[in-house]
């Protein structure tokens, strides 16, 4: 009976307070986190080809390529 009335008396001082929040968001911070750490020691995605280096050469059409320049700078707002 005792320990039931000294928890109900007990005040918890602001020190007390952030102390248990900040170890409560470390705990909460961390437990996010194991999600990618778990998942980035899985065994790794097999690539559909690997990349020779250094890369073949291809020619470029002056005109394609700046018609895709001129669009990505209007997208994206340049």
């Amino acid at each position: 009976m005792e320990e039931k009335k000294t928890l109900e008396t007990k005040q918890l001082s602001r020190k007390e307070f952030l102390k248990g929040a900040g170890v409560t968001l470390a705990g909460v911070a961390m437990a996010g986190t194991m999600g990618s750490v778990l998942s980035a020691c899985s065994s790794p995605v097999a690539t559909a080809e690997a990349m020779t280096w250094p890369l073949p050469y291809e020619k470029i059409d002056p005109a394609v390529a700046e018609e895709r320049a001129f669009n990505a700078y209007k997208e994206q707002g340049g």
